[in-house]
């Protein structure tokens, strides 16, 4: 009941924000969603991994994230050059703090929804599937990339890109460069749960239950949908373009998630 209330609270403070033209709004926008994500993310995971591999999954994220952030600023690998621009943020080596609460909460719910498409509901993950659920759920990180990138670095001015590409001044390298780095604490953390996982009865009865996993389904969707009411403040050729994007990616996952879950008739 708290996570839905707090799915509720998440969905209102995307339309107030994303839709809203007020400066100071924007400003603090990154740093609420992410805090929001975050915080959500975490109590998810929590009643699925217990609270001991939810942190490991925070620390491997974090890691992982900020040292290529961290090496991609300084030397353009593996995203490209480029610096950040937040006002509100605190930074560390020229990367904002809050940048890891971003990649754990929107990590944890493409992780989750890889889990739903490749239907590894209730079990450990074992043989194939350690590879194949972190590969999936890089895709689905991407995605969301895919869609926030053009508008942020522009018109949000959240970073600049020192390099400008092709990808509505983006280059290239920084999609490949976010499959590489997400894929990697997504594999570690397979590799970690394959070792110290244990679905004890009382997770069975959480991931047998069909609103646990419509949570993911939700939050995923709403986090594209941020992306598509940046029209209603900022409408031109690219929120335009990213919307377009977002719909027939993450839109579409979200959608395919939930009625995956819905048909799926070992879950009630």
């Amino acid at each position: 009941m708290l996570r839905w209330s707090l799915i509720g609270l998440f969905i209102v403070v995307t339309i107030l924000l994303d839709a809203s033209t007020n400066p100071i709004l924007l400003a603090v926008n990154p740093i609420i969603y992410a805090f929001l994500v975050f915080i959500i993310a975490g109590l998810h995971s929590t009643e699925r991994y217990g609270l001991k591999n939810t942190v490991v999954l925070f620390i491997i994220t974090w890691v992982v994230s900020f040292f290529f952030e961290a090496l991609s600023i300084q030397t353009g690998f593996p995203f490209g050059l480029y610096h950040y621009t937040i006002p509100a943020a605190i930074y560390i080596f020229q990367v904002p703090f809050t940048i890891i609460f971003g990649y754990f909460g929107t990590g944890y719910f493409s992780w989750m929804l890889s889990h739903v498409l490749t239907g590894q509901y209730i079990k450990r993950l074992e043989g194939k599937w350690i590879v194949v659920v972190p590969f999936i759920a890089a895709f689905l990180m991407v995605m969301w990339d895919l869609g926030i990138d053009p508008t942020a670095s522009t018109f949000l001015s959240e970073w600049v890109w020192q390099t400008p590409g092709a990808y509505f001044g983006g280059p290239i390298s920084n999609f490949f460069g976010w499959f590489l780095v997400v894929f990697i604490f997504f594999q570690l953390f397979a590799l970690f749960l394959f070792k110290y996982d244990r679905v004890t009865p009382q997770k069975a009865a959480t991931l047998t239950s069909k609103p646990y996993w419509l949570e993911a389904a939700v939050m995923y969707g709403v986090i594209g949908l941020g992306t598509i009411l940046v029209l209603l403040s900022i409408n031109n050729d690219i929120t335009q373009s990213m919307a377009l994007v977002t719909l027939f990616t993450m839109i579409f996952v979200a959608i395919i998630s939930f009625i995956t879950i819905m048909n799926n008739k070992e879950i009630s």
